[in-house]
Parts: structure tokens; sequence; C-alpha cells
């Protein structure tokens, strides 16, 4: 265990955070650590990023409430990977790209847990288990990474307290991928000093969870989106219940006011959307789509009227 100790900038974020600006903070941490779980996995000759820390990623950017259910799924599945990376780390043909990526995927999975327990503080656990992973990346490639989290760390807290009604997510995200990528970079570079022949890297290996969403938008283009009614699941998860789709800009929260951005998604146990109700953010009606698909659900939507 390397031994780094806190900013007292985030020790004390972690006491006056509000929640949403804390899973933000944890956002960057994993986002700047998974990048070297996306390299190793992607120089291992898989085709595909781990899909559940792709998915971890996605739930920790995403504005909306949290999900416990889903969050929960995903936290089982980062389990198990660490589980499969440290072992195969530690077999007959040790493979030291696997032991880097199951301690980025770690990370994540710290950051998940701290989200199904609902305090801010627990920002200081993922805080922590980044910049010991950076520092262990450090240590192998003869560099200080860990003060490079360590002030990384500290810059995100002063964009957080900056005052806005919300944090600028993408903002945040993009510089935390490019700290991803540096990360990446000094991976592969000590990888070289270990092999004679190392794989070379993919091109333009993707880094980070950071989505192109040209592709879904082509692909929903036509659907006609059903925004502000009630329609009946009638297959997939949840099947029975109701489902209603709003623009949170149109719901008249006062926290989000009239340029929220992104919509939202209800499911319920009765039309009037109160009963049993567990929502889901999503960035417009392509995104909606694509989580029904996700989840298998054909929805009976009432017809226009004539």
């Amino acid at each position: 265990m390397n031994d780094v100790e806190l900013s007292e900038k985030v020790k004390g974020f972690a006491f006056s955070a509000p929640f949403d600006q804390a899973v933000a903070f944890m956002a960057a941490c994993v986002e700047r650590t998974a990048a070297v779980a996306f390299w190793a996995h992607a120089e291992s000759g898989a085709s595909a990023a781990p899909e559940s820390l792709l998915r971890a990623l996605e739930l920790l950017w995403s504005p909306g409430p949290v999900d416990d259910e889903r969050v929960s799924e995903v936290y089982d599945e980062l389990q198990q990977l660490v589980e499969d990376l440290s072992e195969s780390s530690g077999g007959d043909d040790p493979d030291p790209r696997d032991e880097l990526a199951a301690e980025a995927v770690d990370v994540a999975d710290t950051a998940l847990g701290v989200v199904l327990g609902g305090s801010s503080f627990g920002l200081t656990q993922v805080a922590l288990a980044a910049a010991e992973f950076a520092a262990a990346l450090g240590e192998r490639a003869g560099e200080d990474l860990a003060a490079q989290e360590l002030a990384a760390q500290e810059r995100d807290v002063r964009t957080l307290e900056t005052g806005a009604a919300e944090p600028d997510l993408p903002a945040l995200r993009a510089t935390a991928a490019e700290d991803g990528r540096s990360y990446m970079a000094v991976a592969a570079a000590w990888h070289r000093t270990t092999t004679d022949q190392p794989p070379a890297p993919a091109p333009g290996l993707r880094v980070t969870a950071t989505v192109d969403r040209s592709a879904v938008l082509a692909r929903y283009a036509n659907a006609v989106p059903h925004y502000g009614v009630v329609g009946r699941i009638v297959e997939g998860r949840d099947t029975g219940r109701y489902v209603r789709v709003d623009r949170v800009a149109d719901l008249g929260w006062p926290e989000e006011g009239p340029d929220a951005k992104g919509v939202m998604i209800r499911i319920a146990g009765d039309p009037a959307v109160t009963v049993d109700v567990h929502a889901e953010w999503a960035e417009d009606w392509p995104a909606v789509e694509e989580t029904f698909e996700r989840d298998g659900r054909r929805v009976d939507w009432p017809r226009p009227a004539q």
C-alpha cells in the first residue's frame, strides 16, 4: 500500500459537498483511472472495452436521480471483474497489465459502493483509491503520478465549488479524460520496458467512456417521441408497469431551472405515475429508445388524437 495523504481541500469538500457534486468528483476520479483499464483490455486483444466499466462511468456521470438497482447490478459486475483480473495477474503466466487493470477497476467499484451508501464523505475513499492507483503506476514507471492525481483532485474541487447552479459535467469529464490519456501513455511506456515485443496500441483506441452519439442519433432519427404521455410496458423489464417521459425543463423543478438539459424516464405502478416510481435520466429521445432496447422494453403508447 502506497503512503498517500489526501489534501485538506479534498477532505473539507467531503464534509460540505452536496451529494450530486460528490458523485461528479468521484466520476472524474474514475474517468482518469479507467483509461488504464481500457488500455490494458485493448492490448490483450479484446475487441471492446469492459462493458461493466463503461456502464459504471455512465451511471456516475448521469446528473439524474440514482437508480440504486442498476448501480447495485454494475457494482456486483465490477467486483467480479476485479476478481477475474486479480486471478489472471497472479497465475502461472501473469500479465502485469491485468494487475494495473484490477487496481483501476477497483476505483470504480469503490465509487459505486459510495453511491449506494449515499454519503458525500465517502468520496474520500474514492479519492484515496485513485491516488494510490496513481502512486502504484508511478512507482512502476519511475514518475510521481500521485502528486499529479492529488493536484487533479484539488482542481476538480475548485471547479465544483465555483458556485454554479449545476456543475459543467461535460467540461469536467473532458478534463478528466485528458488526464486519463496521460496515465495511459505512462502505462504503455512502462509496459514497453517489460517486454521485447509489446503489442502496438490499437489505432484510435478510445481510452475513456466519452461516447460519440452520432450513431445513436442516426439509428433513432425517425423514432416518434412521446413526451408527456403515459404508456404501458408490454414487454421486457417492468412489463405491466407504466412509463412517462418528460423533458426536465418542462417539469418545473426549481432546482433544475428552465434551461435544464435532458429528459426523465419515470416508471411506476400506476397510470398517474405516483406509486413505486423509479426514474432514469437520459440525454434525449434517441437515448430513451436506447434504454428501452437495453432493457428489452416495448411500450404501448396512446394513439395521438385525430
